[in-house]
C-alpha cells in the first residue's frame, strides 16, 4: 500500500468512528439514518456542480453505463450496510458492533477480490486473515456471553457480520468502478453512488415508517448530541470519510484498503470506553488487538 493511500485511510477512519459514535447515541436510528443520508447528497451537490464546471475537459465518465451500474450496485450495498448497522446498534454496544462488522469485511473481500476485481493476495496476507478471524470470534464470543459487558444478542451478532459482508460488497463494487478505463472522477462517482444510496435508503425507510414527518423526527430531538447538530455533522463526515476511501481505491489493492480501514476498531474501542462509558472486557480488548494485528499483517505483508 502506498503512503498516500495509507494516510487517506487513516484520516477516513477517524471521521468514520466519529460519525458511528453519533449514530450509536441517537435516539431514533431509523429517522437518523434517513435524514443523514438524504442530507449527505445535499452536502455533495455544491462541490459536485462546481467541479463539473471547473474540471478540465476530457472523457465524460458519467456517460459510461458501467459507471452507473457499479454506482447503483454500491449504493444498494451501502443501503444494506446502513440497515444492518443501525439494527446492530439497537442490539449491542459500539465496542462490539464496530470490531465485528469491520473485522468481517476484509475476510469477505479476500475471498472475492481475486475473482471479481483481480486483486491478488500473498500467502503472508492470507495467513494474517486467520488472526483477524480469531480476533473477530473472540470479540463476538466475549460480548455474546457477557464477560463483564452488556450482552450481544444473536440478532446483534448476525447484523454486525451482515454489515461486514455489505462493506466488502461495496468496496469491491467501487474498486471495480475505479479500475474502469477511463476511470470515473472520484467526486463524480461518489455523488452518483450517494444519489443511488439516497433513493434506496428512502425506499427502505419508507417501508418501515411511511410518512415524511415521521422519518424526519430526529431533526426535532432536543438532546445536546441529537437533533440538527448531529444530523449535519454526520451528513458532512459520512461522504467526506468515504471520499477519502474512493481516492485510496484508485491507488491500490482493495484487500489492503479494506484491511487498513480497520484501524478504526482500536479507535471505536477507545471511544466506547472513554466517551460512551461502555465496559470493555479483557477478552474483548484482546480480540480487538488480534484484529488489529491481523489487519496490519494483511496491509503490510509482502510475498
Amino acid at each position: 500500500m502506498s503512503l498516500l493511500a495509507l494516510w487517506l485511510v487513516l484520516a477516513s477512519a477517524v471521521l468514520h468512528v466519529f460519525w458511528n459514535t453519533l449514530v450509536k447515541q441517537c435516539a431514533d436510528k431509523l429517522s437518523f439514518a434517513w435524514l443523514t443520508t438524504v442530507a449527505g447528497i445535499l452536502v455533495l451537490l455544491p462541490p459536485f456542480l462546481l467541479w463539473r464546471l471547473v474540471s478540465p475537459p476530457g472523457p465524460d465518465c458519467l456517460a459510461n453505463p458501467e459507471v452507473w451500474l457499479w454506482a447503483a450496485v454500491s449504493g444498494l450495498l451501502e443501503t444494506a450496510y446502513v440497515a444492518c448497522l443501525f439494527g446492530a446498534y439497537e442490539a449491542a454496544d459500539l465496542s462490539s458492533v464496530y470490531p465485528l462488522s469491520r473485522g468481517a469485511a476484509p475476510v469477505a473481500t479476500l475471498l472475492l477480490a481475486g475473482v471479481l476485481v483481480g486483486d491478488a493476495v500473498t500467502g503472508a496476507q492470507a495467513a494474517a486473515v486467520g488472526v483477524v478471524v480469531a480476533g473477530t470470534l473472540l470479540v463476538g464470543h466475549s460480548a455474546w456471553r457477557g464477560c463483564g459487558a452488556p450482552q450481544l444478542t444473536r440478532r446483534g451478532l448476525v447484523l454486525s457480520l451482515a454489515a461486514g459482508c455489505a462493506i466488502a460488497g461495496y468496496h469491491l463494487a467501487d474498486r471495480k468502478a475505479m479500475s474502469l478505463s477511463p476511470a470515473p472522477d472520484p467526486l463524480d462517482y461518489l455523488f452518483l453512488m450517494h444519489l443511488f444510496m439516497s433513493l434506496f435508503v428512502t425506499l427502505w425507510a419508507w417501508t418501515k415508517r411511511p410518512g415524511w414527518a415521521a422519518l424526519a423526527s430526529s431533526w426535532r430531538e432536543a438532546s445536546w448530541l441529537g437533533g440538527r447538530r448531529s444530523v449535519v455533522l454526520v451528513a458532512v463526515f459520512t461522504p467526506l470519510s468515504y471520499f477519502l476511501i474512493v481516492l485510496a481505491l484508485r491507488e491500490g489493492n482493495v484487500i489492503h484498503i479494506t484491511a487498513a480501514r480497520n484501524v478504526g476498531i482500536l479507535f471505536s474501542t477507545l471511544v466506547g470506553v472513554l466517551w460512551l462509558r461502555e465496559r470493555v472486557s479483557l477478552a474483548r480488548g484482546l480480540g480487538s488487538a488480534l484484529i488489529m494485528a491481523g489487519l496490519a499483517g494483511m496491509a503490510l505483508a509482502r510475498g
